[in-house]
């Protein structure tokens, strides 16, 4: 290795940390939008029920009328613990009169 090869690597050095430290605000970024373990949890239909505070013929329903997702994985169907939102009152209210047909 001669001076002029030297002097060639060690120009390329402020591009190698330039294109290091996008990689590194790449893989922030990526991290800080992964889910944690809770949000990316699959429940059974019964879990997510328990859960709910529904009945499993109720989650059922709600995944057969396409009101709430889910995926089967070797068969068995599987619920995204994020979808498990909190119920207000109002939301109480509203689904049991849907429930009723009023």
């Amino acid at each position: 290795m001669n001076l002029d090869d030297l002097a060639r690597l060690l120009g390329l050095i402020p591009t190698i940390l330039e294109n290091q430290t996008k990689l590194l605000d790449r893989l922030d970024r990526l991290a800080a939008a992964a889910p944690t373990p809770e949000e990316s949890a699959m429940l059974t239909v019964r879990q997510f029920a328990a859960r709910a505070g529904l009945s499993t013929c109720t989650v059922r329903r709600h995944i057969a009328d396409g009101t709430l997702v889910s995926t089967k994985i070797g068969g068995a169907i599987r619920i995204p613990a994020s979808s498990l939102q909190p119920t207000s009152p109002a939301d109480v209210s509203r689904l049991a009169r849907e429930a009723r047909g009023t």
